[in-house]
């Protein structure tokens, strides 16, 4: 009688685990029923018949008890009967937690993401104040500053230009030229520099074509500031270096800069957090960007599929 169960029990757990492992998995997501089907009626004729096969040798060889081939067989397919019971409630019962997990997530995500989008047009609108009074207001400003000084001048022309891209009307993806999202960076660093002098230590390369290339406006520029914000300008050691890179669709910053002293290493990486929080609304998964350090020098990579 124990060698029965012993049969049993392990014909159920063989069944068990070919449904739960192979026979499921292959048949019931893509809805290939006749397949199941199929393989369901062969699982138990082989169970069957293998259970009848092993009741026969333990009965023939050990015991000498008498044996009954209808009586095996008719227990192989209880075994198997039993077997997709279990494998159906076990397939079922991982499946709906695995989507209410899936779905869980999914929500998750969605509310960040409408939340972040929400803050993003918040920001928006409350820097959206009548930006074109301020653009006219600095050619004024311009028209007015040329007889009296031409660095007075220049630094008004270069914040009327800032101040033009910033408004200007982006194309149906909202995007801008690659070459002006470059040339604001370079009329932000020209008035860095008028302010500065000789203390600001900063190069500043382009590598590649920026033309014909599209970019979603002001992407680039935060982590320019970043570095401006928390980097020690006048090391000339150790100057602010910024590479813009392009290859084939992919465009590559990279920013090294010596940090200011008195900043805290926690304030820089929460100002990049931020940055690249914001730059996921716009860019999803289109992007990777990496912060490294090195005592006080501080790497910024960003990679940008265009």
């Amino acid at each position: 009688m124990i060698q029965n169960v012993v049969i049993s029990v392990s014909e159920i757990i063989i069944c068990f685990y070919l449904l739960i492992h192979r026979i499921l998995p292959f048949t019931l997501p893509t809805k290939r029923y006749r397949i199941l089907f199929f393989l369901l009626i062969t699982l138990a004729t082989l169970s069957s018949l293998g259970n009848a096969f092993f009741v026969y040798l333990y009965s023939h060889f050990i015991t000498n008890n008498t044996f009954s081939f209808y009586k095996s067989c008719t227990v192989g397919l209880n075994n198997v009967y039993l077997s997709i019971h279990f494998a159906l409630a076990y397939w079922f019962a991982t499946n709906f937690v695995q989507n209410v997990r899936e779905q869980s997530k999914a929500e998750l995500q969605k509310s960040i993401l409408e939340k972040s989008i929400l803050e993003a047009e918040l920001s928006s609108l409350k820097n959206q104040i009548n930006p074109h009074f301020f653009y006219n207001s600095l050619n004024f400003l311009y028209a007015q500053a040329l007889p009296v000084s031409r660095r007075l001048s220049d630094s008004v022309m270069l914040l009327s230009e800032m101040m033009r891209y910033t408004i200007k009307e982006n194309d149906a993806e909202g995007k801008v030229p690659l070459e002006q999202e470059v040339k604001y960076i370079q009329n932000y660093f020209a008035i860095q520099q008028m302010q500065f002098g000789e203390n600001l230590q900063l190069q500043i390369d382009i590598i590649g074509n920026i033309n014909y290339r599209r970019i979603h406006p002001l992407t680039l520029s935060p982590f320019i500031e970043n570095a401006l914000k928390n980097g020690d300008l006048s090391s000339a050691e150790q100057p602010i270096k910024v590479l813009i890179e392009t290859q084939e669709n992919d465009l590559f910053l990279t920013i090294i800069y010596l940090r200011k002293k008195g900043i805290k290493e926690s304030e820089v990486y929460d100002d990049l957090i931020e940055i690249r929080r914001k730059l996921y609304i716009v860019y999803f998964n289109n992007h990777v960007v990496k912060f490294e350090h090195s005592e006080n020098i501080h790497k910024i990579f960003l990679k940008l599929s265009l």
